[in-house]
């Protein structure tokens, strides 16, 4: 249900309990099922592939505007330009494990682990770089709003389509006003939707990023 005056309904406290219970045995799940064994499995290739560390970090903007480290599988060698300059088509910084990662988008599951923290839900507004978020603020109305909650792991714009790097303002306008949907109509049902369809998704991003 939307309700006014900016008021969510995950300001309920027995909703925002629930989805962060959710969150915590999701996300405690798949760390105990998978990411226990991806992690040295994938940390034997990145290694074999380029020298750096293993997870990248990087800081994103999180609920209320808090800054947080952002984790994910390194998909790149290391370079100057990680944070400031998006990822292209055929982006020669990214290495042939990294091309895998990316399409499967198994380079963000140590996200879980921020999820188990508190950082992020399992469903929820995408974090954008802090560079990202600085340039378009301004510019698109009613922004801020889509920080009303934690960033996900998936979230509705992603299911639409807009995932990836943000090029434009139609791109962003578009995703933040999907973002505000999704935060003003939250039930515990549209997150399991919004999961159930994020493989087939992902998979169809997959196929077509080649």
């Amino acid at each position: 249900m939307k309700l006014k005056n900016n008021i969510t309904p995950l300001d309920n406290i027995f909703n925002a309990v629930f989805k962060r219970a959710f969150d915590i045995l999701f996300s405690g799940f798949v760390i105990v099922f998978f990411l226990s064994w991806m992690y040295p499995l994938f940390t034997l290739i990145i290694k074999l592939q380029s020298r750096g560390p293993v997870i990248y970090k990087q800081l994103r903007e999180g609920k209320n505007g808090v800054h947080f480290i952002c984790l994910k599988f390194r998909s790149m060698h290391l370079n100057e330009d990680s944070d400031n300059s998006w990822t292209k088509l055929n982006d020669p910084r990214v290495t042939r494990f990294g091309v895998f990662l990316r399409r499967t988008s198994l380079d963000e599951f140590p996200q879980f682990l921020n999820v188990f923290l508190g950082n992020m839900s399992i469903v929820g507004p995408r974090p954008h770089p802090i560079q990202l978020n600085d340039l378009y603020r301004d510019r698109v109305e009613k922004f801020s709003l889509r920080h009303q909650t934690r960033p996900g792991i998936t979230g509705l714009s992603q299911m639409k389509g807009y995932r990836g790097s943000i090029t434009n303002y139609h791109q962003m306008s578009a995703r933040v006003k999907l973002d505000r949907f999704y935060i003003q109509n939250w039930t515990i049902l549209f997150d399991i939707k919004i999961i159930l369809l994020t493989i087939p998704a992902t998979i169809q991003w997959g196929l077509s990023s080649k």
